[in-house]
């Protein structure tokens, strides 16, 4: 019973700088960012939000995004890395996306965001995250 006694105090005293920590102030916690799902067409998306594509079978997933103003956008990979990833213009260009693109996009184009999981049976969810970044549009070398 001395022993039970003794690791209950132990425990408390190693949990007291973990609580201490997590409810530092200086270290909030990560403010919540809109989740869509591919499925649904995302018209005029917030400044940050991220696309959940279900990847479970073969074939590509396409999210369709229409945004409001032209802006410079980053594109992060945000999902398991081995899932192919990419961004598609109304032209039927498409861009690879490893792992970030960054470039202008214009409103009032859809922009066909697709994910494709053709060789892993683990990979079910993937994610990218959508970022409006404070770059001119108009002056920004990259333009898709």
């Amino acid at each position: 019973m001395a022993f039970i006694r003794k690791l209950k105090v132990w425990l408390m005293v190693a949990a007291l700088p973990l609580m201490a920590f997590h409810c530092n102030p200086t270290n909030p916690p990560e403010p919540s960012i809109p989740i869509y799902s591919y499925r649904d067409t995302i018209i005029n998306p917030p400044d940050d939000f991220k696309i959940a594509f279900d990847i479970q079978q073969t074939g590509d997933r396409h999210a369709y995004v229409l945004f409001a103003t032209d802006a410079v956008w980053k594109i992060t990979n945000t999902g398991d890395s081995r899932a192919i990833f990419y961004i598609q213009n109304s032209e039927g260009e498409k861009n690879a996306i490893p792992s970030t693109f960054t470039a202008g996009l214009k409103a009032g184009k859809v922009y066909i965001f697709g994910a494709n999981n053709n060789n892993y049976t683990d990979i079910n969810q993937f994610f990218c995250r959508v970022t409006k970044q404070a770059d001119d549009y108009q002056t920004y070398p990259i333009k898709f």
